[in-house]
């Protein structure tokens, strides 16, 4: 069994941890999915507690919004008067940090903690003047909204359509000790809105209309929820990983299955799912790299798998551990999994009897507090029986006769070495060659290196000499142990380096995503990034490709990025890809005879485009290969999506804009027209009194003014019919200089006094 023992570094960040906590103030931050769902009140009800109990609660700054119950329950509080910030000519107000700190109160209610200050306070924003406060040992209340959480701004913004500006890091919220999430239906909050609790009527329908619509409030009610869930089972982990408690605990099911590259796999991935969707629980597909070499067709089976647990909806995680029991235990009590599905081993007779049992009998006998579930095979793999798996073949043939050819060398320098050391410290020097050959070739080589000098001792040096046969006891006893201690070390030796190895490509490949990601992030407009992208998948996996763009629910002809050549069939995958959302192509299941790997851009349930690879060599990918090109497909997906977002947001600043100018274009015109048709319509009625008949000078005037006002409404429809001829390029502007004079220009400025815009000539 795994011995479990403390890690002597998390202790002591615990510890340093814990450290901090004791000099630093106690953050509770009320959390909510929007406004109006009574964050505010319910911070200033937990501080009226904290007011009865006699601590010192002051109001750092409240926004009541002018709610009548809210308003009332912040009265009585001893508040701290905002500070005045003066800026572009008006004076705006902010919470006073300076005073705050001075005054040091037991807690402090500081409302809207993504709050952005006016240019001139100490911070930009109102979460750093709560760090330094909580740095101060001061207590502090705060509210904020989910759409303000920085790794949930994206989610959000793709799902209202509306930018968000002011936002927090999670690291805040990493600070709080407590959150309380205040939280009521959507249609509740309606009511609400509609009841004139949360804005004015007017204000209130316009809100409902955008930001506010009960499907938006339903998605933002669920991502709140996950991030509060997420936040405690942050803090379980950290609970058990510091305290050295081993896993699980019952807080939730949690299913993990174990892939290996065996056809059978396929059933286990979906009976789990069948489990995982029965309870309602999330569920982890967990691959135990033993460094083992995989043949061509173990390794499209293992992808295909892995593959077929991400389509499925797990949470597919690639470990690598020499012991597949033991990695997968790691891996249960890191994820807190309480439910392992495996399937049912087959027995192995020495293999087993060394290892200590099947794979189902340590995982019985050693994961005592996880419950094992053994799905039924219909039908056993017909194998020939063998007492022993032998390792598939690592090396080449030039590597076997490289190492005959070192024990023969090695066989030389003891001949002569032999007369004045002795026949038996010969095989000491054996021995160290079997060593070195294990630390620099592969489980092959060393066994026929050990093999081999075994042979050669006994023959050449052991007397009798020239013959295989040994005289003395003590002779059979350390030719024997020489054998077993030879294989033990050399295999011992090879597993060292494989070890070796596997940490030095985990680093190569960490460090190669670290490089990608940072290119790809340095990179400016979506442009940049998905050329990088395109580049950088080049360069990694030797091969050529290429990115589709969608447009109107299908991808576009011809590539938006990258210049690879694309034919007919290979536009075809693309296509399926995109519609599917699935991998296909070269590699997959999925049209595996065409010569690219397609593979779907998207986000959700929205598709943004194809990837398109192609390999220059038929050499398939790992698995570690695969991941990346994921992870680097994923990235390029969320440039696309950013981008969209810009430019609907953009899009629909212009159509507000557009609209604005189109509602003053008509209030303009509609007055231009209602005043003279009104002096006309006056004009007219009035000639039609008898009175104003019968005298000629007054006709005189009211039909001047009539023919006054035609001249002006006539006017208005020459500038409309100018402006059409202007828009559609039919008139020019003539533009020639012309001198202003002083009168010129106070008249222009007083036409221009109205907009409070200055005029520029």
């Amino acid at each position: 069994m795994t011995e479990s023992r403390p890690n002597p570094d998390l202790i002591l960040a615990t510890i340093h941890d814990e450290e901090v906590k004791k000099t630093r103030g106690k953050l509770r931050l009320f959390f909510g999915m929007a406004a109006g769902v009574g964050k505010t009140y319910a911070m200033l009800k937990a501080g009226r507690e904290r007011l009865a109990a006699g601590q010192e609660v002051v109001l750092g700054l409240v926004e009541t919004h002018q709610r009548a119950e809210t308003a009332a329950l912040a009265e009585g509080f001893p508040a701290i008067p905002r500070k005045k910030i003066e800026y572009r000519g008006a004076e705006m107000e902010e919470m006073d940090l300076e005073t705050i700190l001075a005054r040091h109160p037991d807690l402090v209610l500081v409302d809207e903690l993504a709050h952005t200050n006016v240019p001139g306070s100490r911070h930009p924003k109102r979460y750093q003047d709560v760090v330094d406060l909580l740095d101060a040992g001061i207590n502090v209340y705060s509210t904020m909204n989910v759409q303000h959480l920085e790794s949930r701004v994206d989610l959000v913004q793709l799902i209202t359509a509306i930018q968000v500006r002011e936002t927090v890091p999670d690291s805040v919220l990493d600070l709080a000790d407590q959150i309380e999430l205040v939280d009521i239906s959507p249609t509740e909050l309606l009511k609400r809105f509609k009841e004139g609790k949360i804005y004015p009527a007017e204000r209130a329908e316009r809100a409902t209309q955008h930001f506010f619509q009960e499907s938006h409030l339903t998605a933002l009610r669920e991502i709140a929820l996950r991030a509060t869930a997420d936040k405690v089972d942050q803090e379980l982990q950290g609970i058990m990983s510091s305290r050295n408690i081993e896993g699980p605990w019952e807080t939730g099911e949690r299913l993990m299955v174990a892939v290996s590259p065996s056809p059978f796999t396929e059933r286990l991935l979906r009976a789990t799912r069948r489990m995982a969707m029965h309870l309602e629980a999330p569920w982890i597909a967990v691959y135990v790299d033993t460094g083992s070499t995989l043949s061509e067709d173990a390794q499209n089976r293992l992808v295909k798998n892995l593959e077929l647990a991400r389509e499925l909806g797990a949470e597919v995680v690639t470990t690598q551990d020499t012991d597949i029991v033991a990695g997968i235990q790691r891996m249960a009590r890191s994820k807190n999994v309480v439910q392992i599905v495996i399937g049912r081993p087959e027995k192995r007779f020495w293999k087993d009897l060394i290892a200590g049992g099947t794979l189902l009998d340590r995982l019985v006998r050693e994961c005592r507090d996880i419950d094992i579930h053994v799905i039924r095979q219909t039908e056993t793999p017909k194998r020939p029986f063998t007492l022993w798996n032998l390792p598939a073949s690592e090396s080449q043939s030039s590597t076997y006769l490289k190492t005959a050819l070192f024990i023969l060398s090695i066989f030389g320098i003891n001949w002569f070495l032999a007369p004045v050391l002795g026949y038996r410290s010969v095989g000491f020097v054996f021995l160290l060659a079997v060593i070195g050959v294990g630390l620099f070739t592969a489980l092959g080589p060393t066994l026929l290196a050990a093999s081999l000098s075994a042979l050669i001792w006994n023959f050449f040096f052991i007397p009798p000499l020239f013959t295989f046969s040994i005289s003395k006891s003590e002779d059979i006893m350390m030719f024997l142990t020489y054998f077993a201690v030879a294989l033990v070390t050399g295999v011992f030796a090879y597993r060292i380096r494989r070890h070796q190895k596997a940490l030095r490509l985990r680093e190569e490949s960490t460090q190669t995503l670290y490089e990608v990601l940072k290119a790809m992030t340095l990179a400016r407009g979506v442009d940049a990034v998905v050329d990088v992208a395109l580049q950088r998948i080049a360069e990694l996996f030797q091969g050529e490709c290429c990115v589709f763009t969608s447009l109107g629910g299908r991808l576009k002809d011809t590539p938006a990025y990258g210049t690879m050549p694309v034919d007919v069939k290979e536009r075809a995958v693309a296509d399926w890809s995109f519609q599917n959302g699935r991998i296909a192509g070269w590699s997959t299941e999925t049209l595996p005879l065409s010569t690219c790997l397609a593979i779907s851009l998207k986000l959700g349930e929205r598709k943004y485009g194809v990837l398109l690879f192609r390999p220059k060599t038929g050499r398939h990918l790992t698995n570690e290969q695969r991941n990346m090109l994921f992870v680097m497909s994923n990235q390029i997906a969320v440039a696309l999506a950013k981008n969209d977002f810009d430019e609907e947001t953009s899009r629909t600043r212009v159509l507000q804009e557009s609209e604005k100018l189109h509602q003053t274009l008509l209030n303009c015109i509609s007055h231009e027209l209602r005043t003279p048709l009104t002096a006309m319509m006056g004009a007219a009625t009035a000639l039609q009194e008898d009175k104003t008949a019968a005298d000629p000078k007054a006709r005189r005037t009211l039909t001047e003014e009539m023919v006054d006002s035609a001249d002006r409404l006539n006017r208005v429809f020459e500038n409309l019919l100018d402006m059409t001829r202007l828009e559609g390029g039919i008139l020019k502007l003539n533009r020639e200089w012309f001198d202003l004079s002083e009168d010129d220009i106070r008249g222009l400025c007083s036409l221009d006094a109205t907009a409070n815009t200055p005029i520029q000539i």
